[in-house]
């Protein structure tokens, strides 16, 4: 369910108080129902109910703070918490935005002024505190979010699971033995978990669709420049999209509405997207990894009942193959993740006035081995690299002149157990367990266009598989149609994971 016909599932509030107030318990009654609103709704929902006057901000707030600390000790999806600000927030907020209420949590490399930045990383206390606030969020903020802690990350967002030597192990709800994926992991996990129905989120490589996939979620990665957050480490290319993971399709759709911006780049405005499109799509098909590498039988399994599901709703679906070399275009990105990495340990060390050898000491191994290979790309190189990036994204674009959507897995298999790839191992073998996972998200941030992931699918062993939809630059809107579409044919929202904050 999309989270539109939970309403008349959830009692009303004045019913539940005036019944409570016979007993004297209309404090009790109140607190229970916004649990209830919180476990039912999503973030659009919530905010009708705020803007009904059925429920307050700070009732929705206590009910969130409550949700995660229950299960905040198993799954260590939490960072940092802002209980009392958001506190001091929640009577302050207007009850006409899209939002309003809504309680939310930031990724730990989100700006957010009077709060320092962790980055998942032992560098934390020697980084300064944030002046500013992410023009996104603030744009969220206008629309009533609240934002009342941070969510854990690998560090410096470089790897697909969230396993850190500053912020320990976060945990999948679905299995504590797995993990939630990362960069973006702990958002993903609160709102699997139910903590709240939607996180904020950065994908660089894949870093919101691969936990989307892992925690059973709507992550939608969208176009360059689509939202007001500039890639601050590499504005050469701006690899990082800024957005959110969600358990509703809605929810994305409505926050896009929110955030978007439309001029940059030619970006045409998306709008508000509020349901599925009339229209019969043409999807191409690629099963294959962009290193050549054949997916999971459990992937596979999901990549079959997505072409099914797909063909029964009446669209052209074929199979395809990468429109680009993919060889070259892995060797190139490799490059420019290099790079990346000894531009954010310049920058980083130069905005909070640290010496750039005495922090990268204090990382991670993996980071270290990043940081120390990035000098080695001279600018002379990485030019030529970046280059070639137009081309990449010419041969990419080209497919969409007789395909409206690609389908792809998000991922070569379903969540790995935790340990398999963490920062702490060889170098070597990293690499090696990298290219075997996750080989498929990177394309997008280099060309700058959009894709969803969408959660399609469950293992036996109950882990959420996600499936990936790309789209020709700018077009959002088609993913967000065919995705509402996928969530009437396939419901997911009402699923819950074993830890569930309920």
């Amino acid at each position: 369910m999309n989270g539109q016909g939970h309403g008349s599932r959830i009692p009303n509030r004045r019913a539940v108080l005036k019944g409570a107030s016979v007993l004297g318990l209309a404090g009790v009654a109140s607190a229970a129902f916004a649990q209830d609103v919180l476990a039912d709704l999503d973030a659009t929902g919530l905010a009708q109910k705020v803007r009904a006057r059925e429920v307050t901000p700070l009732e929705l707030l206590e009910a969130a703070i409550n949700r995660a600390e229950a299960v905040n000790g198993r799954l260590n999806c939490l960072s940092e918490t802002l209980y009392d600000r958001a506190r001091a927030r929640a009577d302050r907020i207007a009850p006409e935005g899209a939002f309003a209420g809504v309680p939310y949590l930031l990724k730990d490399e989100t700006e957010f002024a009077g709060v320092r930045r962790h980055l998942g990383s032992r560098i934390d206390g020697s980084l300064a505190m944030s002046t500013k606030t992410n023009p996104t969020i603030s744009r969220m903020k206008a629309a009533g979010v609240n934002v009342f802690g941070r969510t854990t990350m690998s560090e410096f967002g470089a790897l697909p699971t969230t396993e850190t030597e500053a912020y320990g192990i976060t945990r999948n709800p679905w299995s504590l033995q797995h993990t939630p994926g990362g960069s973006s992991g702990g958002a993903a996990a609160a709102v699997a978990a139910g903590i709240i129905p939607m996180a904020d989120a950065w994908d660089g490589a894949g870093s919101i669709r691969i936990p989307a996939s892992n925690c059973g979620l709507v992550g939608l990665k969208l176009s360059r420049g689509r939202t007001p957050s500039p890639d601050r480490w590499f504005p050469e290319l701006n690899l990082s999209s800024h957005f959110c993971v969600s358990r509703t399709v809605r929810d994305s759709a409505n926050l896009l509405a929110v955030v978007e911006t439309s001029g940059v780049d030619g970006l045409p405005p998306v709008g508000q997207v509020k349901g599925a499109a009339a229209r019969r799509l043409r999807v191409g098909v690629i099963a294959t990894s962009l290193g050549g590498r054949a997916p999971s039988p459990e992937v596979i399994e999901a990549l079959t009942a997505a072409v099914r599901l797909l063909e029964g709703l009446g669209h052209d679906v074929r199979e395809d193959a990468w429109p680009l070399d993919a060889q070259a275009f892995q060797a190139d990105f490799a490059q420019i993740y290099l790079a990346y990495g000894d531009r954010m340990a310049d920058r980083l060390a130069a905005d909070n006035g640290l010496e750039r050898q005495a922090m990268i000491d204090q990382v991670e191994s993996a980071s270290q081995a990043v940081a120390l290979m990035g000098t080695l790309v001279s600018e002379a190189a990485l030019q030529i690299v970046l280059s070639r990036v137009p081309a990449h994204a010419a041969a990419y674009y080209a497919q969409f002149a007789s395909r409206d959507v690609v389908l792809t897995p998000v991922l070569l298999k379903p969540p790995v157990k935790v340990g398999e790839i963490n920062a702490s191992m060889p170098l070597d073998d990293l690499a090696q367990r990298l290219v075997e996972y996750a080989d498929y998200t990177m394309l997008q941030n280099a060309v700058g266009g959009p894709a969803i992931s969408l959660p399609l699918h469950w293992t036996e062993e109950g882990l959420p598989v996600g499936l990936q939809f790309a789209a020709g630059h700018g077009d959002e809107r088609t993913l967000l149609e065919l995705a509402f579409e996928l969530e009437q044919a396939r419901p997911w929202a009402q699923r819950r994971p074993p830890v569930w904050a309920g």
